[in-house]
């Protein structure tokens, strides 16, 4: 049988560019406004498998004949009357009190929902049901039943659509998915697009869920049918690449983090408009060699650069290059067209979890979720995206109350606009008592990055153990689709997880690795200013001390791979993360809590950037900080291998993240020639230790011509952070951010 998926891709590719930008999931949020009411007299819980299940009974099921995963959610504009209800519902008190109450970047234990299918995750609910006694366990697992039975419910109204359709195949591969447990390819793919399509559309606003390893999980079904005859590699390929499509399908227009409201869709209308949802390939297997298979292949060509997802997150090993040279050209060839993927080193990741005290297993079973965050997992909890003591405990005294009420910017980094702040305070005051050497600057920088990380450590602690007071008070949708929550009738975030994580990063590295070596350069080795006049000169914006500026613009950076630059660069990074290994080492011990060491900022770079003033390595007023592990813009005098010798000093076999978003011209890297050159290039970087990096290939002057005439440039695509924007669709602030990296580095 021929399978033309001409169409699904067409659609989706047309979805993402010329979709209104106030297009809203009308369906439900008109059903939201007309429930508000009707469950709030229920235990969470059941207030939520109701809820769910009322949402799903109602909602349509629409099915294009060339479908053949089922799963869409239908966006329209709204009437002048319904936009009334949309303001009105996003205003309204007790909006938390009749929705749900949920969160994305998380792992999913896919090979549990595919061993077990729903039947079998319900049979465990019931199991678990059938022998505890505390009441609030009793309403947890009850509700996590009610929303196994709404999907159920839910699969079976696509296999009567599809039926009335003609669709037999597809309603079959419906039928078996509610109601069996998967034994082939077709009825696993279906479940877990399924899973994940109520998650991203009618649950939790910007869901950012991770996929898993569906190359490994998914293989054993795979290598089934085509053993025996009911599954041939065309069929394969046309069901991955509608998957790919149906990922696009509900999705909005804008970009999230620093797009303007009024030309982006907003989470608010659509809950998946720029949500990254992350399919792991490749990598290693338990006992460290290669894990991969024909399927991992297929994932891979199936690849569509116009697509913003699934963001394709690539586990690369050592000598894979070589291992799967055909592969790692494919791979190399789509990350070229600027593909919705990026490539992590496997072995220094796993090394960072093991570092921190997890076991080689555990280590091994590590991800990648939302704007490049790392995770343990299915068995980890992000502190900062769960419900929180505040929801699942309303009994905790007053006094802990206050104690735990810490805005999540607090504890981001040691002083509100980050770690270059933190050193400019430094600054402020050494030169105001006088410092000898860059030392000063050092010790007196670490102090107040290990108090702030004590004080983090301490925070989380006591936010964990207060969640537990109440473990099964709130349940969430996640807990349905992991293993432990089930198992113990327990939410993951308060109690059910093996391991408990806050994000501990480096905002603006580059910027801040480039103050020390400004400071120690031109004060401290040469003498050619005082931090006096350093100072003077840094708050006037440089203005007046045109000479003093250009001697720090001079001066070495991170990126430029010198001795002196390297130096501090190592210095930074290397005792940043023993410093978070070290404060995080009791508490991993007592309670498996931990912060993860990352040099990620997403695009914080550009926001504190606009409110900050000068700093000492040259930067202007109001301009960038460097952007996650990326040099600051104009440092890499060496060119692209310089940098990336440079990064190399970082001991990044510590690190659990950070991203490098790599700008290219097409000019550098255009045939066959450019392939084998970019091929060879990061296959070394990666085989050297590098630890992350993405890729957006573009021309200067077509990005410039796109600011200028955006309708004439509707496909062009550039990563962002962890994920892709279509570039006339981001802000201007952040298109002119990766114009100049692409005019100065590309």
């Amino acid at each position: 049988m021929k399978y033309d998926i001409t169409k699904n891709i067409e659609e989706a590719g047309r979805e993402l560019v010329s979709r209104p930008v106030k297009a809203t999931t009308a369906e439900l949020l008109l059903l939201q406004w007309e429930l508000k009411d009707k469950y709030r007299d229920k235990p969470q819980p059941i207030r939520y498998g109701l809820y769910l299940d009322e949402i799903l009974s109602r909602v349509s099921v629409p099915l294009e004949k060339y479908d053949l995963i089922a799963g869409r959610s239908i966006h329209r504009e709204l009437t002048a009357e319904e936009e009334e209800i949309f303001q009105s519902y996003q205003t309204h008190k007790n909006r938390l009190a009749f929705t749900m109450l949920d969160n994305g970047h998380i792992v999913y234990s896919w090979d549990d929902v595919v061993r077990l299918g729903l039947p079998g995750l319900k049979k465990r609910a019931e199991e678990t049901l059938a022998s505890v006694e505390n009441e609030e366990s009793h309403a947890f697992l009850d509700g996590a039943i009610l929303i196994y039975e709404a999907i159920e419910k839910y699969l079976l109204r696509y296999a009567e659509k599809a039926r009335e359709l003609g669709m037999t195949e597809l309603a079959e591969v419906c039928q078996k998915a509610a109601t069996q447990v998967p034994d082939d390819f077709y009825t696993a793919l279906q479940l877990t697009w399924t899973i994940t399509f109520v998650q991203c559309s009618y649950i939790t606003q910007n869901p950012t869920i991770t996929l898993g390893r569906l190359d490994q999980i998914l293989y054993p079904h795979y290598r089934k049918g085509i053993e025996d005859g009911s599954l041939d590699e065309e069929k394969a390929r046309a069901l991955i690449t509608d998957l790919y499509c149906k990922h696009n399908l509900n999705m909005g227009r804008g970009e999230h983090q620093v797009g303007d409201a009024e030309k982006a869709t907003t989470f608010k209308r659509i809950y998946n408009f720029d949500a990254p949802q992350y399919l792991l390939l490749a990598g290693t297997d338990n006992n460290g060699n290669s894990a991969l298979n024909r399927l991992t292949e297929l994932f891979a060509e199936c690849i569509e650069p116009k697509f913003k997802n699934p963001v394709v997150v690539v586990r690369y090993f050592k000598g894979m290059n070589k291992e799967h040279p055909e592969l790692w050209r494919t791979l190399c060839k789509k990350a070229l067209s600027s593909a919705s993927m990026m490539f992590y080193n496997d072995t220094d990741i796993i090394n960072a979890y093991k570092q921190m005290g997890l076991p080689d297993g555990d280590a091994r079973g590590y991800a990648h979720f939302g704007c490049n965050w790392p995770t343990t997992g299915d068995n980890g909890c992000w502190m900062g995206n769960t419900p929180k003591s505040a929801h699942l405990c309303p009994d905790l005294p007053k006094e802990q109350k206050e104690l735990l009420k810490v805005p999540y910017d607090r504890l981001r980094s040691s002083a509100p606009h980050g770690f270059v702040e933190d050193f400019m305070n430094i600054f402020r005051r050494l030169a105001d008592v006088g410092a000898t050497s860059i030392e000063d600057f050092y010790r007196e920088f670490w102090s107040s990055v290990e108090e702030f990380l004590d004080f983090k450590l301490a925070h989380l602690s006591r936010e964990l153990a207060a969640r537990k007071n109440h473990p099964s008070a709130v349940l969430t949708y996640a807990d349905c689709f992991l293993s432990e929550p089930m198992k113990q009738g327990i939410s993951f975030a308060a109690g059910a997880s093996k391991y408990y994580y806050e994000l501990q990063s480096v905002q603006g590295l580059g910027t801040l690795i480039d103050c020390f070596i400004t400071v120690d350069k031109l004060v401290f080795e040469t003498k050619m200013t005082t931090l006096k006049e350093l100072l003077a000169a840094v708050d006037a914006d440089f203005v007046g001390y045109e000479k003093l500026h250009a001697l720090c613009l001079s001066a070495d950076k991170y990126g430029s791979d010198t001795p002196h630059a390297n130096y501090h660069t190592k210095r930074v990074t290397e005792t940043f993360v023993k410093l978070v290994q070290e404060k995080s080492r009791p508490y991993f011990d007592r309670e498996k809590l931990f912060l993860e060491p990352c040099l990620q900022s997403d695009t914080w770079h550009l926001k504190w950037g606009r409110i900050f003033g000068a700093t000492p390595d040259g930067r202007l007023a109001g301009k960038p900080f460097s952007h996650n592990t990326r040099p600051s813009v104009g440092a890499c005098k060496n060119g692209l291998t310089g940098m990336l010798n440079s990064m190399l000093n970082i001991p990044f076999e510590n690190y659990m993240s950070g991203s490098l978003n790599v700008d290219l011209q097409k000019k550098d890297f255009e045939g066959d020639e450019g392939l084998e050159i970019f091929s060879a290039l990061f296959g070394s970087y990666f085989n050297r230790g590098g630890l992350h990096a993405q890729v957006s290939v573009n021309n200067a002057d077509e990005l410039i011509d796109a600011q200028k005439n955006p309708d004439e440039h509707r496909d062009l695509r550039v990563r962002v952070t962890g994920y892709s924007g279509v570039f006339v669709d981001i802000c201007e602030e952040l298109q002119n951010d990766i114009i100049e990296r692409t005019l100065k580095e590309g």
